[in-house]
């Protein structure tokens, strides 16, 4: 049985956060990944209707598999980026660990992301447990999560900005885009704002009154144990975002990799251009993980840059397959014997 993190913790409050969520949320989420599911079904058969269905078919059978490796290879580096993140926060304050087991963490994050999408909190259960558990201090794991946090905020900022840049550049922005980049910058810059002023209050914002309250009193550990020192070290920033942006990059790449595996040329820019976009309408939707909205943005602007639907439909689920599916099946395994041996 898994022992669950201890009270006062911080692994603990985040823990009984997502507990709550689940109990109170369920139909909710089940109702919003039914929802992506459909929107994704629909995609797939007004394309395919449009389209011609054995053209899509001898796209997908026909791919090279030399550049299915590399693009397998490029998402590999992801996860790689993701554990080294945590690794510049431990360097920092003296912890070392094992690039592996760092590793295997981001695994299990995306898997507990993607299985109970919950803004996050669940995967970020499993990196706190984790981490604990690899005799890592409370503190430490909770500013290591928090630098991830930030950085990927602000990594996530540049490369929209520079994708809405490209577009407006190539083919111009319609007035939908302006707004939707209008909002996204805005939903970005309230988020950041938000964990450095929880950073910053170190949890003077809570009033006295219901200080004394279970919750809210951990709550307040959790800010009161976050290492300022590390987060305004602007060195341990610049190298966490740097490699929050080359995850952007790889996704992207992922891709480009995609396309050119169904034997289908575009420039790595419009190739960036579509994910980093459709990953802000997915970041806007209101669906578990932009299940749907990815795929029809990313299909819809590839062929605005001259691919075939058929082909670009083709290159979005097998990027999809990549970055979703596939490491389900590696984060499930790692995540029961994480449980096995806590």
């Amino acid at each position: 049985m898994t022992d669950q993190p201890e009270d006062g913790s911080p692994g603990k409050l985040v823990y009984e956060l997502v507990s709550l969520d689940g109990q109170r949320s369920k139909f909710a989420i089940a109702a919003s990944w039914l929802t992506g599911i459909l929107l994704l079904a629909a995609l797939v058969v007004l394309v395919l209707r449009r389209g011609d269905i054995e053209l899509f078919i001898s796209v997908l059978v026909s791919a090279d598999p030399v550049w299915l490796m590399a693009a397998f290879l490029s998402q590999i580096g992801t996860y790689a980026c993701a554990a080294a993140i945590w690794a510049n926060v431990l360097g920092r304050v003296g912890v070392q660990r094992r690039m592996r087991d760092l590793f295997g963490l981001a695994l299990m994050e995306l898997f507990a992301n993607q299985a109970m999408p919950t803004g996050g909190i669940s995967g970020s259960v499993v990196v706190m447990h984790g981490l604990r558990r690899r005799a890592v201090p409370d503190a430490i794991a909770a500013t290591a999560l928090l630098t991830a946090a930030l950085s990927y905020y602000v990594a996530y900022l540049l490369v929209a900005l520079l994708g809405f840049a490209l577009l407006w550049w190539q083919v111009g922005l319609s007035n939908g885009w302006v707004y939707l980049g209008a909002i996204f910058v805005l939903v970005i810059i309230l988020i950041a704002a938000l964990l450095l002023f929880l950073v910053r209050s170190r949890g003077n914002f809570i009033p006295k009154s219901i200080r004394g309250w279970p919750s809210v009193k951990r709550l307040a550990d959790v800010m009161q144990s976050i290492r300022r020192d590390v987060v305004g070290d602007s060195m341990v920033i610049l190298r966490a975002v740097s490699l929050q942006t080359f995850i952007f990059m790889l996704d992207a790449m992922t891709l480009w990799l995609a396309l050119r595996a169904i034997a289908v040329e575009v420039a790595p820019t419009d190739a960036f251009v579509s994910f980093i976009l459709a990953s802000v309408v997915a970041t806007l939707a209101p669906l578990p993980l932009g299940l749907g909205s990815f795929e029809g943005t990313c299909v819809a602007l590839l062929h605005l840059f001259g691919v075939q639907i058929e082909a670009a439909l083709a290159a979005t689920l097998v990027l999809r397959g990549l970055t979703f599916w596939l490491p389900m099946v590696p984060g499930i395994w790692l995540l029961r014997r994480e449980a096995r041996v806590s």
